[in-house]
């Protein structure tokens, strides 16, 4: 999850033109993840825009490099999206889920398969975090401070202790803390 330095996902007006993961060395980072992963998951109110974001820099030839590799990437895997309006997906690898999240989160970990990468919104994102779905969670911290906003992780209802396992910084000004649940 990409957040503010002072944990925020979206600016007080919603936007989130902040976010970006503009060095080399951030991307292969998150190419190397993406080795590991055959499902991802994401909220309602995130899916749209980052749908069209991937599906328009698959199809731009002037889009750049790390921007086509990934989108490359999510087109060739599933996609689940969390919600109870939205009924079409608009993208061939995207099942819509209306099912309880905290159920849905539970069988697919129960299935045999690789890494599951829950993509965002912060909705879904504190509601696997608070039902203790999330076994490794990774905050790419932004070097931006917002003042408020929506919070990551503001619908945490559970105490939670999770142990420092890897920490980088990149020349962009973006810290990735990796934490592991105890």
């Amino acid at each position: 999850m990409q957040v503010s330095l002072d944990g925020y996902v979206e600016s007080p007006s919603g936007d989130m033109d902040w976010m970006d993961i503009s060095s080399n060395e951030g991307w292969a980072v998150v190419f190397d993840m993406m080795k590991n992963v055959d499902l991802l998951l994401l909220g309602r109110n995130m899916y749209p825009g980052y749908r069209d974001f991937w599906k328009h820099a698959l199809a731009d030839l002037a889009a750049a490099e790390n921007d086509r590799k990934y989108a490359r990437i999510a087109d060739s895997l599933p996609h689940i999206v969390f919600s109870k309006t939205l009924k079409e997906p608009g993208w061939s690898n995207t099942i819509i889920n209306s099912g309880d999240p905290t159920r849905e989160i539970s069988k697919f970990k129960s299935q045999d398969g690789k890494d599951i990468y829950l993509v965002g919104g912060a909705m879904l994102a504190s509601t696997a975090l608070d039902a203790k779905l999330v076994d490794v969670l990774v905050l790419k911290i932004a070097p931006f401070l917002l003042g408020g906003g929506k919070s990551l992780f503001k619908d945490l209802h559970t105490r939670q202790e999770l142990k420092l396992t890897d920490v980088r910084s990149f020349s962009d000004g973006m810290v990735d803390l990796t934490y592991r649940r105890r």
